[in-house]
């Protein structure tokens, strides 16, 4: 005769089904915001999807010129914008690259914005916006204006541009602003006294254009941070689910 213990009978214990990722916005159609409480906790609570390569869009955001309100402006487009683009379409993440026409800011509320966006079919969109400060002063060489010719030929007048360029990329699917990238600027010039003006808005433009594809690289590579940090939260709090992460894996080469 022999014995040996018995395993124990266990009830099955099936692990919880995980939540659906997002599959349409739930945020209110009115611009001031009316998020509810259940709301808030199923965008919190819900896994992180991104599906890349896909279509996106470069939308400039403007500062509206009448105090009244926002207006369309469309008299430029912030220098910065076909730089950044250009050095965007270089990495296999999205399968299309266009410029959207500028947006004055506060012109449309964000489920707005969702439809523009959805008139180009885009499934992400970088919110571009150019915050820019201009000095001019009198620089070293303002002696020479004691003299008539000093005055109209030496470099006396010193032009300063100082602020940031910005990218925010935006989930059109979900209504989800995915991160913010910034990236601080400055550049300084020494002119004389013909069209000041004009030369120091040539200033400005000349720097966002130059630093824009710098943007654009930090902008890829925080979309590569974006997937890892959405793949390890997804398995923190759904280790079940599917995977919902889909990103080019080719690395990120600065012009």
């Amino acid at each position: 005769m022999a014995s040996a213990p018995m395993a124990a009978s266990q009830p099955s214990m099936a692990s919880p089904a995980a939540p659906p990722p997002l599959d349409r916005s739930l945020f209110a159609r009115d611009p001031n915001g009316q998020l509810s409480e259940d709301a808030l906790q199923k965008i919190l609570g819900s896994p992180i999807e991104l599906d890349l390569p896909s279509r996106v869009g470069v939308l400039p955001i403007l500062t509206a010129t009448d105090w009244r309100g926002p207006s369309p402006d469309y008299e430029r487009v912030p220098p910065g914008v076909a730089p950044l683009v250009k050095q965007l379409r270089k990495d296999p993440s999205f399968s299309l690259v266009t410029e959207m026409m500028p947006i004055p800011s506060g012109a449309l509320g964000m489920e707005a914005l969702r439809e523009v966006s959805a008139r180009y079919r885009l499934r992400y969109v970088i919110l571009y916006r150019e915050v820019l400060a201009k000095k001019a002063h009198h620089g070293v060489w303002a002696w020479a204006y004691v003299t008539g010719v000093g005055a109209l030929m030496a470099p006396g007048r010193e032009h300063e541009v100082y602020g940031y360029i910005e990218a925010t990329m935006f989930d059109v699917k979900t209504g989800l602003l995915m991160f913010t990238t910034r990236r601080a600027v400055m550049a300084s010039q020494q002119t004389n006294e013909w069209h000041a003006d004009d030369k120091l808005a040539t200033l400005a433009a000349q720097t966002t254009a130059k630093y824009a594809p710098d943007l654009a690289v930090d902008v890829l590579s925080d979309v590569r941070r974006f997937a890892a940090a959405a793949v390890a939260e997804n398995e923190k709090l759904h280790a079940n689910s599917t995977a919902l992460v889909h990103t080019p894996e080719t690395p990120v080469v600065a012009q």
